[in-house]
């Protein structure tokens, strides 16, 4: 025999939980403000450049939307193509829904970065809302404001809440459906059947862990309905029930199907298979192993505190399901299983994707909801005020006590989850990525966009492999067709142009382009154009014609708006830099006719006296430069030395350290900079990244071109990490050469340039 079942909680004309205006009217309150929060923050930078990292997926969707627009195709294709892309082309590892939704938006409104972070903007600003609408209909107002404050504090889903990729699209569309569920339930009404359907049938369009909470839900859904005694969750409505269960299954088959055949179409069922088998690769790892891995990746996504509470909820979910006997509780357990399932199973793709675990988002939101409705109940029964059915809505106090109660946490959750955001952007979504150098593509993208309108219109564009090319530098050439990893040419290209950076170019390279090209460089990165002349062996080169970055910090709308992680940029001719690179690579050269004004035209007018043997000119614009500088006075065995450094704190930080050369390197040298968080952050929770994570750059030019006494800069861009950083600049060796040490260091291999709190 079954314990008699709970009475359920009086309910109002809508088939809602009843609840008082008092609580009804805080609860909208918080879900409107965790909702505008949410909207900002996916709005932020949203019609700015697309630059590298995980974000560059976004304009791989795009690359895809304009060439199924451009070329009138149903499949996806990464790149760009001269002619009607085949079908073996199509990517075929996830369902098409977000790639058809951005084709819809560009089709509306035209090629615009925007586009492709638009659908994901805003799915993400209607997913508070959601979740306040699940949670009201399950539980309680008060319980579905804390299910959308409980979302919006995350630093997971802050720092993707504009990746117009797969998480976000499933998220929102799967919870538009776990509602209609709800209230179909709740009310047996054909329009919330209908609600159900659709969200879930576009979310399996969106993903494939669509799929796994569908199928979910319609076990759930099956046991529920026809194993169950009737009585175990309480009456429903057979025949509408039955409608949606076979509905449901239905649009998950029919949805499948479509996706099988148009891959076996295209011949890429295998591809698909292969890919999921080397995305699970490494399960032979125990869990524990992998996950104790992950720490630092895992506490800085969620917090410690969101870790433990979704642990918490979890057995409260359960022990709900049992005790009560409320099927709802069943939804945020689905959802944890659906998130485990993606994390768990494939290992490779987590371990590459500190996105991975996003869906376990969706399940604290749930999940927080469950919990402030138990916390509630609690209360309510601690204040002797059970409600018998049928009886008055519950006093709002108790519901509003358990809410406050939750959003103290959601605040210090909130803590880490401000500086993950702006960390993300900073990044491109990788954060520590393992240590692994990091490039923003910030310059390299405005050096892109500033070339693409002098070339011809259709002209392909090739790279050598150190422009380390993304989807991001692809679209940002406006649409042609990108051939990357070129070696250099023999000639000068006929149409478009050869692309190259100089910071990731061996200096033999360098050298060969410098004698037999004219070469436009723009900062480090040099550009042969199609239609300038190729010199024959004897001529030489004309030479290097130089332009440089003018920087300057955006103002308050354009910081929101465009870019809050990296300065405006306008290129401009720089003589001086033409000087510098002449002059290194054997050119004739010509002494810019104007003074310098900055502290880098003063370095290389240092440099420009010292080469024309006017020592004293040179020794009084050194004296200007140590002045503005943060001495370091570290010196090398080789005679190098590192004078000092400046640090522009804005958008995008930047440490310069100037250099004195001792002479040219004796091997392939590089000036590196590295940098450990030493502390965690003031009221932070989460864990002191443990990771030693390479910074610098390398210099332009390299230092086996360097010359005794010349001043050389290396500019590094500074993305901290939540604690206090610490910077330490050396020279290695990237070669089996031997390195320079330091003198008088004390044995430290290398100096301390930065530290930040």
């Amino acid at each position: 025999m079954l314990p008699p079942r709970p009475a359920p909680r009086p309910a109002d004309l809508r088939g809602l939980p009843a609840a008082s205006r008092l609580e009804t009217r805080a609860a909208l309150a918080v879900t409107a403000v965790a909702t505008a929060w949410f909207a900002l923050a996916a709005a932020w930078e949203m019609f700015g450049p697309l630059l590298a990292g995980h974000y560059a997926s976004s304009a791989g969707v795009g690359i895809i939307a304009e060439n199924m627009l451009r070329w009138e195709i149903l499949g996806p294709v990464w790149e760009y193509t001269a002619s009607r892309p085949a079908p073996a082309m199509y990517y075929c590892h996830h369902p098409w829904g977000i790639f058809w939704t951005t084709a819809a938006f560009m089709e509306v409104f035209g090629r615009h970065d925007v586009i492709c972070r638009l659908p994901a903007v805003l799915l993400s600003a209607a997913t508070p809302p959601l979740l306040y609408a699940i949670g009201r209909s399950v539980y309680r107002p008060a319980a579905g404001a804390a299910a959308a404050a409980s979302f919006v504090v995350l630093p997971i889903t802050l720092a993707f809440a504009n990746l117009n990729a797969l998480e976000v699209p499933v998220m929102a569309w799967t919870l538009l459906g776990l509602w209609g569920y709800v209230r179909l339930t709740q009310t047996s009404r054909r329009r919330y059947l209908a609600v159900s359907a659709l969200g879930l049938a576009l979310g399996m369009h969106a993903d494939w862990p669509a799929f796994v909470l569908t199928s979910g839900l319609l076990t759930f859904g099956a046991i529920r309905a026809f194993l169950l005694p009737k009585r175990f969750f309480g009456p429903i409505h057979d025949r509408r029930y039955a409608q949606w269960w076979v509905l449901t299954a239905f649009v998950a088959a029919l949805t499948a199907a479509l996706y099988l055949a148009l891959f076996h179409q295209a011949g890429k069922l295998g591809d698909l298979l292969g890919s999921y088998g080397f995305r699970s690769s490494g399960n032979a790892e125990p869990l524990a192993k992998v996950l104790a891995s992950r720490r630092y990746w895992i506490e800085l996504s969620f917090t410690p505190i969101a870790i433990a509470a979704g642990k918490l909820a979890a057995i409260v979910c359960a022990a709900r399901l049992v005790l009560l006997r409320r099927e709802h509780d069943a939804l945020p357990l689905l959802y944890l299983a659906t998130a485990t399932v993606q994390y768990v199973v494939f290992r490779q793709g987590a371990d590459v994707h500190i996105f991975w675990p996003h869906y376990f988002g969706a399940y604290f939101a749930l999940a927080a909801a469950a919990l402030v409705e138990t916390g509630a109940a609690l209360l309510e029964r601690a204040a002797a005020a059970p409600l018998a059915h049928g009886a008055a809505p519950p006093p709002a106090g108790p519901a509003l006590v358990a809410l406050a109660l939750w959003l103290a946490p959601l605040a210090a959750v909130l803590r880490d989850g401000l500086p993950a955001l702006r960390y993300a952007r900073e990044t491109g979504g990788r954060f520590n990525e393992r240590g692994q150098l990091i490039h923003s593509d910030g310059a390299k993208t405005a050096f892109l966009r500033w070339l693409a309108p002098r070339l011809p219109e259709g002209a392909p564009v090739e790279m050598h492999e150190g422009m380390k090319a993304t989807w991001a530098q692809v679209w940002a050439l406006g649409g042609r067709v990108v051939k990357p990893t070129r070696p250099a040419p023999k000639e000068t290209p006929s149409r478009g142009a050869y692309l190259a950076d100089t910071r990731f170019l061996l200096d033999r390279e360098q050298a060969s382009l410098a004698r037999r090209f004219d070469i436009t460089a723009v900062g480090p990165f040099w550009a042969l154009v199609a239609g300038a002349p190729t010199p024959a062996p004897a001529q030489g080169a004309r030479g290097i014609e130089a332009f440089s970055f003018r920087e300057r910090e955006p103002g308050l709308l354009a910081w929101y708006l465009v870019s809050g992680t990296e300065p405006e940029r306008e290129i401009v001719p720089d003589p001086f830099l033409t000087w510098e690179l002449r002059t290194h690579f054997g050119q004739p050269a010509e002494p810019p006719a104007g003074p310098p004004e900055t502290l880098e035209q003063k370095r290389i007018a240092h440099n420009i006296a010292l080469a024309a043997g006017d020592d004293a000119r040179a020794a009084a614009l050194l004296t200007e430069i140590t002045a503005a500088l943060a001495p370091l006075g570290a010196r090398f065995d080789d005679g190098t030395e590192l004078l000092g450094t400046t640090f522009h704190e804005g958008a995008r930080s930047l440490l310069t350290i100037v250099v004195r050369a001792g002479g040219p390197a004796t091997s392939d040298v590089a000036l590196t900079v590295r940098s450990r968080v030493v502390e965690r952050a003031p009221l932070s929770t989460t864990m002191a990244d443990p990771v030693d994570r390479e910074v610098g750059l390398p210099t332009a030019i390299s230092p086996q071109r360097w010359r005794a006494g010349f001043l050389y800069a290396d500019p590094v861009p500074i993305r901290k990490r939540p604690g206090t950083e610490v910077f330490w600049a050396s020279l290695r060796a990237r070669d089996r050469g031997r390195a320079p040490r330091l003198v008088d260091s004390g044995g430290a291999p290398e100096v301390e340039v930065l530290r930040l709190r």
